[in-house]
């Protein structure tokens, strides 16, 4: 039986993703802090569901906790960083200890993940890892810029690490979703704008993204050419923003 680590996992994208792999014959592994929604979410899935218990904010937490999950349940052959939270703040509003827990979360702990998971695949020659960022990894947007940064590291380290795993026999994937209706932004303290999508909608993406091994996944078509239209004309598409956003202030 294939065992995957889901971060962020007791509820919206995390235990949508985890419900369909459990259906495929898999052990998910389900990581949260919290752990009332945890043993929850696992008592929905069944057996197949077994509760991990880690705040990601916590680095000591972090800290080789792959080596110690694969000793308890066998090797683990997929990793999808799902974990994140989120904040709404002008950039000179911000606090730094809000800043720098933000990061923890959505950057650092992602990224000790990674490396530990890359070390053991790589060793076994197969694994797949799959962090998901943000369309705001590629364009943020105003009072979002500390979440929107955090995102834009991690899709920064996930193309490095896509490289340096090339020949390992391990695929790095990155899937880049707009806003979607979870919690999360009940947490954060603000309801998206604008078009969102469901975690359904997302976990769908991730599997068919796990499936193709494919590089990048943008979850919304309409996004993908924006960003496509950002990196040929970003002056212009920076002037639109700008007026956009003074015209809704």
């Amino acid at each position: 039986m294939a065992n995957a680590l889901i971060t962020g996992a007791s509820s919206g994208i995390g235990l949508s993703t985890a419900r369909r792999l459990a259906q495929r014959g898999h052990q998910v592994l389900l990581l949260s802090y919290d752990e009332p929604e945890l043993l929850q979410a696992c008592s929905s899935l069944g057996p197949q569901a077994v509760p991990v218990l880690c705040d990601l904010s916590m680095p000591e937490q972090v800290e080789g906790l792959w080596l110690r999950l694969e000793e308890s349940y066998g090797p683990i052959d997929t990793l999808i960083n799902n974990a994140g939270i989120g904040l709404r703040a002008e950039v000179v509003d911000t606090e730094m200890a809000d800043l720098r827990r933000l990061f923890e979360v959505n950057f650092f702990a992602a990224a000790n993940l990674c490396r530990q998971a890359m070390a053991c695949m790589s060793r076994r020659r197969r694994g797949h890892i799959l962090n998901l960022t943000s369309a705001a990894a590629r364009r943020s947007l105003p009072c979002i810029g500390a979440y929107g940064a955090s995102k834009a590291a991690l899709h920064g380290l996930t193309q490095s690490l896509r490289l340096e795993a090339s020949g390992s026999g391990v695929t790095v994937s990155e899937v880049l979703p707009i806003s979607v209706t979870t919690p999360f932004f009940a947490r954060a303290g603000y309801q998206p704008r604008g078009l969102t999508q469901t975690p359904e909608q997302v976990a769908e993406q991730i599997l068919l993204c796990l499936d193709g091994g494919q590089a990048e996944r943008t979850t919304h078509w309409p996004t993908a050419l924006g960003f496509v239209l950002d990196a040929l004309f970003p002056n212009w598409v920076a002037a639109f923003l700008a007026w956009r956003y003074r015209r809704g202030s």
